[in-house]
């Protein structure tokens, strides 16, 4: 019995071991994810603030898109033709790690593997860029802008003008974590994050 008490002590203490070490292992992993989704939003904002500066008054056409933005607010078309929100928008627990707080500037789209990212109201394509491995893309609907992150190839160049729904890039396959297939989607009006959940279709 004596034997037995002591396996069995090792045999956890082993599986506690372990589970730290899994633990560990998904924090650091879920550290460098912030750290990267951190670098990109620095630069998006950066990029938005830098355009919002620069505009300083909006054409005819782009009060008229502005507005038909704004009255669609709810309706909005997704950015992904199939799939389910798997971040939400602001500062809530970490499901896996009760003792981390994520704080999202935007929303996360799940999706299938091949996926295409569109755009979800006509605008012109005011930036694009790549970082730590994948695009993004800022598409501006007069003073909102839409943007389209986590993308592994892009379709449209800056300074074209898109129609609702039309596909802007690939989005990226992460094959690190589950080959999960997740679009990063944000929607700012001048220098002002929304939350994009408020915008869409439901």
């Amino acid at each position: 019995p004596i034997i037995y008490d002591i396996k069995s002590l090792l045999t956890n203490q082993s599986q506690t071991i372990s589970q730290f070490d899994t633990f560990l292992q998904s924090y650091q992993k879920q550290k460098e994810q912030q750290k990267k989704v951190d670098a990109l939003n620095k630069q998006i904002e950066e990029m938005i603030a830098k355009q919002v500066r620069t505009t300083t008054t909006l054409t005819k056409e782009q009060k008229l898109i502005a507005g038909g933005f704004e009255a669609n607010q709810g309706r909005l078309p997704w950015p992904v033709e199939k799939g389910f929100i798997s971040g939400h928008f602001g500062r809530h627990q970490h499901p896996v790690h009760e003792h981390v707080t994520i704080d999202n500037k935007g929303i996360y789209l799940q999706t299938i593997s091949g996926a295409d990212a569109r755009v979800i109201y006509e605008g012109e394509v005011t930036w694009c860029a790549q970082m730590n491995g994948s695009y993004a893309v800022i598409v501006q609907h007069g003073n909102y802008r839409s943007v389209y992150s986590q993308l592994s190839k892009i379709y449209v160049k800056q300074g074209e003008k898109l129609q609702a729904k039309q596909a802007i890039g690939l989005i990226q396959t992460d094959t690190n974590e589950d080959n999960k297939t997740e679009l990063y989607f944000q929607i700012y009006k001048d220098r002002s994050i929304l939350n994009p959940s408020l915008w869409l279709a439901q």
